[in-house]
């Protein structure tokens, strides 16, 4: 499947600020190599009994021949911001892609099993996206690159914060993103969740928040009003 029109997102942890920026900067996904990912499984397969050792090992170089971009469908999944984005203080990552990319929908059914016949460089494609049954929440894609292109280009269409994200690093990131990528689109989640349409000015940027607590007289002016208050107080005053 090549249609890049499609939307995708991935979670990442506000820690090591140098990949983070990186990735939304440059608009580039890293592409790891199979051992690298979370998963101990990826790659492994069963074997029949009947191949050789040395078959074996030619195997696991063929699976070393691939590098792996992972991302979800899912743009909002509680277990994706607690496992991926350091319990939602991380921040989730919209996306699309730019060039003529396959991308490959992860299957969760039993990895087929293998033959000697079977010791393929299509084959080890083919086995790399399947992940095992209890994965099957992340609702995951995959790119699979050539082991020489460590990065896959990407168009970012916004960042969201997640409700726990530290203030200090959600500001310096916003204060930078502000000043290099003006045109991208910001949201912070509150502990209820997101609200469009509740803005906090900040600087030229706006950045989306909220929650979605409602009380019969709820105003969302006013809210707004209150929202802008806030900010400005909290960034001029102590």
């Amino acid at each position: 499947m090549t249609n890049n029109q499609q939307t995708f997102y991935k979670y990442k942890s506000l820690n090591n600020f140098e990949f983070l920026l990186d990735l939304i900067l440059r608009e580039r996904l890293y592409a790891a190599l199979h051992y690298e990912l979370n998963d101990p499984m990826e790659g492994v397969v069963k074997i029949d009994g009947t191949i050789p050792k040395d078959k074996e090992q030619e195997w696991d170089d063929l699976i070393k021949t691939f590098r792996i971009v992972c991302f979800s469908r899912e743009k909002d999944h509680p277990l994706m911001w607690s496992h991926y984005a350091d319990g939602a203080r991380g921040c989730v990552i919209e996306f699309q892609l730019i060039d003529d990319q396959q991308i490959h929908k992860v299957s969760y059914v039993k990895k087929p099993l293998i033959t000697e016949k079977h010791i393929t460089r299509k084959n080890a494609e083919e086995i790399l996206i399947y992940k095992e049954k209890p994965w099957k929440y992340e609702a995951e894609s995959r790119c699979l690159l050539d082991v020489d292109d460590k990065f896959l280009p990407i168009h970012i269409k916004s960042v969201t914060f997640g409700s726990r994200a530290e203030k200090s690093k959600v500001d310096m990131l916003i204060h930078i993103l502000s000043l290099c990528k003006p045109d991208l689109a910001i949201q912070v989640m509150g502990e209820q969740g997101l609200i469009d349409g509740i803005k906090v000015v900040s600087r030229n940027r706006r950045v989306y928040m909220g929650d979605r607590v409602r009380s019969e007289d709820y105003c969302p002016q006013c809210a707004e009003v209150k929202m802008t208050q806030q900010d400005y107080v909290s960034r001029h005053c102590g």
